[in-house]
Formats: structure tokens, sequence, C-alpha cells
């Protein structure tokens, strides 16, 4: 049985359990915002700086890629966004996969048993229900890039969701059958979060092949959907290469690739 816990995220509780070098040290609050995202983009660097994460328990305007809205009940969820500072502005679908991968491996660890997955190009699932969404945005100062926010939707103790989610939502309560502490689940996601985000700036290889095995659909033939038009053959999925593009392999064994987001992987 699940027992729901809605209190406010405890600040003093989370810097307590904190063990990261620099990411979350710099900590903003909020029990109710448009978006995370969009303060992040325009709040002084005196106030927001790189590593600073914005956590908030409510977004009236919250919303993931394609802007979708994300729904989220306060008191239940975590619903931040990281400010990065990287040199250059390319191979964020890399960053963004390396953030999902480290919920993907903070999921792993507290739920053994579930069946997590990482879906191209955002999201990580658990037993085929998303459970967390990712949304990369930039910010430049003419042609320089200025900052890069890592915006982060996190099911953890929600354990009911709108009809039309019902089926396509899931959270770490109902998967593990009990509640979590949001302030240690933050904590140590962000942990991860700076390890990774260490191996993307000095291009691990080896991190983008762990990413692509958690991928759905790595390894098989698949459908793709491009732009909202499913293509009429099927392909061998790749993963991504080391810029962050989707790869294939057509049936004339030749290599396709896909250096934007708009692409939609489809298993069976």
């Amino acid at each position: 049985m699940v027992v729901k816990s809605n209190s406010l995220f405890n600040q003093q509780l989370y810097e307590q359990k904190l063990t990261t070098s620099w990411i979350g040290h710099s900590f903003v609050f909020f029990e109710e915002i448009d978006s995370t995202n969009s303060y992040a983009k325009v709040a002084d660097s005196s106030i927001v700086s790189e590593g600073s994460v914005i956590l908030a328990e409510a977004q009236t305007a919250g919303h993931g890629q394609y802007r979708r809205k994300w729904e989220t009940r306060a008191g239940e969820n975590l619903t931040f966004s990281l400010v990065l500072n990287p040199k250059n502005p390319d191979r964020l679908t890399i960053l963004t996969l390396a953030c999902a991968s480290a919920i993907y491996d903070l999921v792993q660890k507290l739920i053994p048993s579930a069946g997590v997955a990482l879906k191209w190009p955002n999201d990580v699932l658990i037993d085929g229900k998303k459970t967390a969404g990712i949304l990369t945005e930039t910010v430049f100062n003419g042609n320089e890039l200025e900052k890069v926010i890592v915006g982060i939707g996190l099911n953890v103790n929600q354990v009911s969701f709108e009809d039309e989610l019902r089926d396509k939502a899931t959270s770490l309560a109902e998967s593990a059958g009990k509640v979590s502490s949001r302030e240690q689940i933050l904590a140590e996601l962000l942990s991860r979060i700076e390890y990774n985000y260490q191996r993307w700036v000095m291009r691990d290889v080896e991190l983008i092949r762990e990413i692509n095995t958690k991928i759905i659909g790595f390894g098989d033939w698949v459908s793709l959907e491009v732009d909202g038009m499913q293509l009429p053959d099927v392909y061998k999925f790749l993963g991504m290469n080391e810029f962050g593009s989707l790869q294939v392999l057509n049936k004339d064994l030749e290599v396709n690739t896909f250096s934007y987001e708009q692409v939609r992987v489809k298993v069976g």
C-alpha cells in the first residue's frame, strides 16, 4: 500500500544529503512559479549561476518537449531546472540523455525489479510508463552561448494521474509501493548528473555506449517517425553517435543519420 506524502520540500534536509562538488549548492525554491526553465532563462547571474538548481513545488506553465504540459502535484514530485555553462552549444542531445541516464541508474538502484528504459530523445520509463521527462534549452547572448538549462520532471510520490495519463505515467512510489524522500532522491540524482556531466564535457565515448544500451529499440529493427511523418521502411536502430545524432541502418545496409530531435523511434 502506498502512503501519500505532500509536505513541502525540506531544503535543510536536502543540503545535509547533498554530496556533489558544485551542482546544487546554489538552490532556489518556489512554492509556485510558471516554469523553472523560464525563470532560469532570465534570472540574474548573481542569483542563478552554473550549477544552480531551481525547484518548484508547482508550475503553472510547466511543459516538456513540443510544449506538452507536464502534470505534477505539489509536494509529491520533483520539478526543477539545472543551469550549466558549457563552452559549446553542440552535443546537447547527449547531455539530455546523460541526465536521463542518471535517473535510469538511480531508479535501478532504488527499485531493482523495475523495468527501466530510456525513450529517445528525453524520457525515462518504468515498465513502459513515463516517469521522468527532460527539456534542455539554451540561452544565447548574440552568437555566444550564455547558459544551458536542463529542466527535469521526475514523478516521485504521485500515485494517481489524470485520465489521459493513467495508462501512460507512473512514479517511483507506484513502482516501489512506498514513498521516497524527495530530498534524498534529488541529492543523489544531482550527484549522478554531476558525474555524467563531467564525462560529457570530457567527451567520454563510453558514456555514449552506456546510454545507447539503455534506449528502447537499440539494436532492433524499428520504425521511424520524422517531423510527424512515419517513414515507410524499417531500420536497425544503432543509437546515437559521438555528436548526438541518431543513427540507423537501412535495408540496403547504409547508415542514415538524423541530427535533430524530431525523430521518434517505434518498436514493433
